[in-house]
């Protein structure tokens, strides 16, 4: 069955309205489909009051765009609330003028500190340019982090610092899509199978900014080398077996980023449901990030029809149903050490699930 869109998507600019705070945030999504970063900073120079100001404003090499849309709302004569209004002005009044150093000058009074604080922002600035591209496409377009990595010469600090960031401003926004209504308003412009592409690209790029290693050699004391670990080698030292009551290992590559995971044992005729609300992540021979664990008691031939069923659904809503034809005795919840599973050959992978 086709999925319906929804029908209310925005596609003028409100003029003289009174806007809640949740009608501001759907604004924010038609502001980044139809301006740029030069629209951005426009709308922030007419809002200004002073020229003192609009010089500032001129100096910087980075705008938040949250911030330029609502000064362009107000702008239009529209009513927004108090608390967006105050967070607006207190930035526009604490704006520092930001100085482009001579070329002459910089060896002497710009720190290495503050030239790879600038760089780390300068990578981050040109990573969300790559994840509006990402969204436009509708995540057709996959974007990786090896560009930033080489330009801005990142070391592994560096890259640790931007896959924070994307963790708080934009992973964190997708993990929580599933139960916030104001979120799925806002993203209501893509299909579940679109915020699906978009949400796992940008996993990568944490994943791909987390591998980056500092090497030093004898030639040069300081040379930086991208080390971007392959899916392959997150899983070498996984020990699953490949078997399970006729039930092949589902194809590892895909394991990384799962929310739910079923695993099952001949030899201790058992199923276990593992479940991590952000996406299943690997270390040594440990599954990491595991938030619940349970094991699915069933006896007899229960066992082998309750695996052959989990391998055939196709989303963890069908594996739930699993009691309706199988007789399920009980649901033992099974206790984890620092959130880890440990591999090991005795079970088998036999199927995951990006939903819960």
């Amino acid at each position: 069955m086709r999925r319906k869109r929804k029908k209310d998507v925005v596609t003028t600019e409100p003029v003289s309205l009174e806007l809640s705070e949740f009608d501001v945030s759907r604004q924010f999504n038609f502001y980044r489909q139809n301006f740029n970063e030069k629209d951005a900073k426009r709308f922030m120079l007419n809002y200004a009051t002073t020229e003192s100001q609009r010089q500032i404003i001129n100096s910087q090499s980075y705008l938040p765009f949250s911030f330029c849309w609502c000064a362009r709302l107000i702008s239009n004569g529209n009513i927004i609330p108090e608390e967006l209004v105050s967070r607006l002005d207190h930035f526009v009044e604490n704006l520092k003028k930001e100085s482009r150093p001579v070329k002459v000058e910089v060896t002497h009074r710009v720190s290495p500190e503050v030239r790879a604080e600038r760089r780390k922002y300068d990578a981050y600035h040109f990573v969300e340019n790559q994840i509006d591209e990402l969204i436009d496409s509708k995540g057709k377009k996959e974007i990786s982090a090896e560009s930033a990595i080489t330009i801005y010469e990142l070391n592994k600090s560096q890259a640790s610092a931007i896959a924070e960031m994307l963790e708080t401003d934009h992973l964190h926004d997708f993990r929580e899509l599933a139960t916030d209504e104001e979120l799925q308003e806002g993203y209501s412009f893509l299909t579940k199978r679109q915020q699906n592409l978009v949400f796992k690209n940008l996993k990568k790029l944490k994943e791909e900014f987390l591998s980056v290693k500092t090497v030093q050699t004898p030639e040069k004391k300081k040379k930086r080398a991208i080390r971007v670990k392959p899916v392959e080698e997150l899983l070498s030292k996984l020990k699953f077996g490949k078997t399970a009551f006729e039930a092949s290992e589902i194809d590892m590559k895909y394991l990384i980023g799962k929310r739910v995971v079923y695993l099952a044992s001949e030899s201790k005729r058992t199923l276990i449901r593992l479940e991590s609300k952000s996406g299943i992540e690997t270390r040594s021979a440990f599954l990491t990030n595991i938030d619940k664990a349970e094991k699915i008691v069933l006896y007899g031939k229960n066992l082998e029809k309750a695996i052959r069923f989990v391998v055939k659904s196709k989303n963890e809503l069908m594996a739930k149903k699993m009691s309706k034809h199988v007789a399920v005795r009980r649901h033992e919840p099974l206790e984890l050490k620092n959130n880890e599973y440990r591999s090991t050959e005795k079970f088998c992978v036999i199927q995951g699930f990006i939903d819960l």
